[in-house]
């Protein structure tokens, strides 16, 4: 993601600098021979020389424990402003607060963008094109942070929204990070099927439609981001996961149901229901 977002920099022409900062040699190669920046430094190299005042703007692009990490390593000389692109925000924001005892200039960020495939070979230049990036206020943050920070999100070609932490995780325990969960579970709980199995590795293509691939798509993600996701989230992810047990129980208790009369038109409602709540989130028609 912060590759991509390097690339929507790059692509708007601000007038800015673009400088990236990665933990191995082999990401740097990436990122040069993609362009994805103007200079690319190894992290120890960027913390041996203090470069934090060089530049106006820093990103962090890391799963949400590392970028707990990096918060820690902010130097109380900087001047410049801060965010990331984490996608839980009690710790963030609980790190940014106890960091910082007087006015700050960090605003978190969660851009609603990014696939299943990680690395710098696949960024995406129109990445945050129309999507949504909700903004997250920790307490003591400046006025000016939270102007300069919206409008780069919006100069990237971003909508934004603001939400306070607690609700965030929330929301996105049941949007993102419980649906992660349940395609995971998918994949898994298919392929122990002893028929799948055999069947899956005798055809020579694929046995799935649409609607499983579909399904199973973000079960390839990043292992290291979502295990830092859930881990940081962890209260909002079991409740909505308790819903989700509730939602099955019913739906098993209607397939043991013996009453023909209720049954008839039970899962044409249920699908109905399905398909106009999927409108209602995805704000389809609208």
């Amino acid at each position: 993601m912060g590759a991509s977002l390097a690339l929507a920099i790059r692509k708007k022409e601000l007038g800015c600098r673009v400088v990236g900062v990665v933990r191995s040699e082999k990401s740097r190669n990436e990122g040069n021979s993609q362009k994805i920046a103007d200079k690319i430094f190894l992290e120890e190299e960027f913390l041996k020389f203090n470069f934090w005042n060089d530049y106006d703007l820093i990103v962090f692009s890391l799963p949400v424990d590392l970028t707990c990490d990096k918060i820690d390593l902010i130097p109380e000389s900087y001047k410049g402003f801060i965010t990331d692109l984490g996608s839980t925000k009690k710790s963030i924001i609980q790190k940014v607060e106890s960091k910082f005892k007087s006015t700050h200039n960090y605003y978190s960020s969660h851009p609603m963008a990014g696939s299943e495939q990680s690395g710098m070979n696949y960024a995406k230049v129109d990445l945050y094109e129309n999507r949504l990036c909700i903004l997250t206020e920790p307490k003591g943050i400046s006025k000016e942070a939270i102007h300069k920070i919206t409008q780069f999100w919006k100069m990237i070609g971003s909508v934004t929204i603001q939400m306070n932490a607690s609700e965030h995780d929330e929301v996105l325990s049941y949007l993102s990070h419980t649906p992660h969960i349940l395609s995971s579970i998918l994949v898994n709980w298919a392929y122990k099927n002893e028929k799948v199995k055999f069947y899956t590795e005798k055809s020579p293509i694929p046995i799935t439609g649409g609607g499983f691939r579909d399904m199973s798509r973000i079960a390839g993600s990043n292992p290291e981001m979502w295990n830092a996701i859930i881990n940081t989230n962890k209260s909002s992810i079991h409740d909505s996961l308790l819903e989700f047990r509730k939602e099955i129980d019913f739906l098993i208790q209607s397939l043991e149901s013996t009453d023909e009369k209720t049954n008839s038109e039970f899962w044409k409602n249920y699908f109905l229901t399905s398909k106009e709540s999927r409108s209602q989130i995805l704000k389809i028609n609208e």
